[in-house]
């Protein structure tokens, strides 16, 4: 499964991975799970990769890869190096990336994949539900 077995990100210099957990004037709104840089990151579900996007566009080496279920609910994983394509297939399972490393841009950073979940309105909801029906295991 996409994330079984790794712990979530506590909280290090730089915040907390909790969703909703405070970042200045906003909210996190996802959930971080702590890995090594270079752990493979596999779909949680069934899907077409959508994107392969920048979460920042000053920094260009990080990237995220966005799987659409076919009900319409969009996975985003962050911080993975991508092995895939947009247009792909995935099945539950299906290899995505490699964790990227994050301590050279933020010392002090606990290294981690972020992943969130938009629903059909494209509005990002709390991922537990959604990593619950996976069967994540912790």
């Amino acid at each position: 499964m996409i994330l079984a077995g790794l712990p979530t990100r506590g909280t290090d210099t730089h915040g907390s991975g909790k969703w909703m957990a405070p970042r200045g004037s906003r909210k996190h709104k996802g959930v971080d799970f702590a890995c090594y840089p270079d752990t493979e990151i596999y779909s949680g579900s069934a899907g077409q990769v959508t994107k392969l996007g920048y979460p920042y566009a000053d920094k260009l080496q990080y990237r995220y890869v966005e799987v659409t279920t076919p009900q319409g609910i969009k996975y985003r994983y962050f911080y993975v190096k991508p092995s895939v394509e947009v247009g792909n297939k995935v099945d539950k399972g299906t290899l995505l990336g490699l964790a990227q490393d994050l301590t050279d841009t933020y010392p002090g950073i606990t290294n981690h994949v972020h992943f969130e979940v938009m629903d059909l309105e494209g509005k990002k909801v709390n991922p537990w539900a959604y990593l619950e029906k996976m069967s994540y295991a912790t």
